[in-house]
C-alpha cells in the first residue's frame, strides 16, 4: 500500500498528532528522557497513556494539557493513572475530532434549513407576484378570462409542486439534525460521565465548579470525600469482577444522597467526592454521616456461591472551598481530611475543623 493511500486512512485527529510531532531523533530523544523522569518521580508506570500525557506536556504543544499539569503540581495533587486517564481524555483523545466533524455537520444541516426556508420564502414571492399581475389583466381585460384563468391554475399548481419538494427537503434535514443532536447528547455524556458508576468524572467536575464560581466567585461549596476501606484488599480476596460491582452498588448508593442542586463525582478509583453548593460545614457533616450509615447498611452476596461478601465501609472527609486558593488546593486539602479519618480508624467522618485542631 503506497503512502498517499495510507495518507487517506489517517483519521483528523492523527493527523494532527503528526503535524505537531516535528521532532528530530535527537529532539524525541532528550523529550524521552524528560518523559522517563516525570513518569518515575510521580510513580507511574511508563505505558502508552501515561507516556503521551507526559510527552505533550513537556513538549509544551498543548496549553490546556500544560495548565492542568502545572495546576495539579502546584497544589502538590499525588498523580495516579486515573488522573492521567482523565487528562488524556480531556486533552488527547480522538473523541474531541469526533466532536468536532458532528458540529461541523450540525452546521451544515442549519446551513441547508436556512436556504430551504429561503427558497421557500422566494417561491412564495413569485407566487403572489404573478398571481397579483394575473389578477390584475383580469381587472383590465374581461375577454381574457379563460386564459388567465388557466395561466393562474398552472402557477398554482407549479406553486404546489415547488412547496412539496420543499417540505420533502426540509423533512430530510430535520430527520438528520434530530440524529446528530441525538450523537451530540451520547458524545456529551460520554465525556462527562464515568462508565462504570455512571457519576460524573472530572472533567464535568471543573465545568460544573466554573460555572458555580462564574456565577458567584464567594459562592459557599463544600465537598465530601469518600473513599472505600479497604478496597485493595477486596478486590485481592475477590477479584475485579465482583469488585466492580461493589464498586458500581456502593457509588449509586453514595450519589443517591446528592440532590439536583449537587454534584456526585468518581475522582479516583475507589474514590467519590460530592460538591453540594450553598450549605455549611455543619449541614454537610450531617450529609456525610447519612451516607456512611447508607453505605453500611449495603450487603452484598456473591452470584457465584450465594455467600456473603464482607460489609463495606467507607470514610470521608467533609471541608469548605475558600476562595483564597484555588480549586486544585481545595481538593488536596480535602484528601488530607480525608486522610484524618482513616488514620482515626476508617468507616467515619472527620471535618476540617479536626484538620485545624490535630
Amino acid at each position: 500500500m503506497g503512502p498517499e493511500k495510507n495518507n487517506k486512512m489517517i483519521g483528523p485527529g492523527a493527523q494532527y498528532r503528526l503535524m505537531k510531532y516535528q521532532d528530530s531523533l535527537q529532539q524525541a530523544l532528550e523529550k524521552a528522557g524528560l518523559v522517563k523522569a516525570f513518569l518515575q518521580h510521580n510513580q507511574l508506570a511508563i505505558h502508552p497513556i501515561n507516556y503521551a500525557v507526559a510527552y505533550d506536556y513537556i513538549s509544551g504543544n498543548n496549553a490546556g494539557l500544560c495548565q492542568a499539569v502545572e495546576q495539579k503540581l502546584a497544589s502538590k495533587t499525588a498523580f495516579d493513572d486515573f488522573i492521567m486517564v482523565e487528562l488524556y481524555q480531556r486533552w488527547l483523545a480522538d473523541e474531541n475530532a469526533q466532536q468536532e466533524q458532528l458540529l461541523h455537520e450540525v452546521t451544515g444541516i442549519v446551513g441547508r434549513l436556512s436556504g430551504y426556508t429561503d427558497l421557500a420564502a422566494e417561491a412564495t414571492g413569485q407566487f403572489i407576484q404573478q398571481l397579483e399581475q394575473q389578477l390584475h389583466d383580469l381587472a383590465t381585460a374581461p375577454a381574457k378570462v379563460t386564459d388567465i384563468s388557466g395561466i393562474i391554475l398552472s402557477q398554482a399548481q407549479l406553486y404546489q409542486q415547488q412547496q412539496q419538494q420543499l417540505h420533502s427537503q426540509l423533512a430530510m434535514a430535520n430527520k438528520q439534525s434530530h440524529q446528530l443532536r441525538h450523537e451530540l447528547e451520547q458524545l456529551k455524556l460520554q465525556r462527562m460521565q464515568d462508565p462504570l458508576t455512571g457519576l460524573y468524572n472530572r472533567i464535568a467536575m471543573q465545568n460544573q465548579v466554573d460555572i458555580w464560581l462564574s456565577e458567584q466567585p464567594e459562592r459557599r461549596i463544600a465537598a465530601i470525600v469518600v473513599d472505600i476501606d479497604h478496597f485493595s484488599r477486596f478486590n485481592q480476596d475477590y477479584g475485579q469482577t465482583i469488585g466492580d460491582v461493589i464498586l458500581s452498588k456502593v457509588a449509586r448508593k453514595v450519589g443517591s444522597y446528592v440532590q439536583a442542586s449537587g454534584m456526585p463525582v468518581r475522582s479516583g478509583g475507589e474514590e467519590f467526592l460530592l460538591l453540594l453548593p450553598d450549605i455549611d460545614l455543619r449541614t454537610a457533616n450531617e450529609i456525610a454521616e447519612q451516607v456512611r450509615k447508607g453505605v453500611e447498611k449495603l450487603r452484598f452476596v456473591s452470584s457465584r456461591d450465594k455467600k456473603s461478601l464482607p460489609k463495606v465501609t467507607i470514610s470521608l472527609g467533609v471541608s469548605l472551598f475558600q476562595a483564597k486558593e484555588s480549586w486544585y488546593q481545595f481538593l488536596a486539602r480535602s484528601s488530607q481530611v480525608l486522610k484524618l479519618a482513616k488514620e482515626r480508624g476508617r468507616n467515619q467522618v472527620a471535618d476540617e475543623l479536626m484538620l485545624h485542631a490535630g
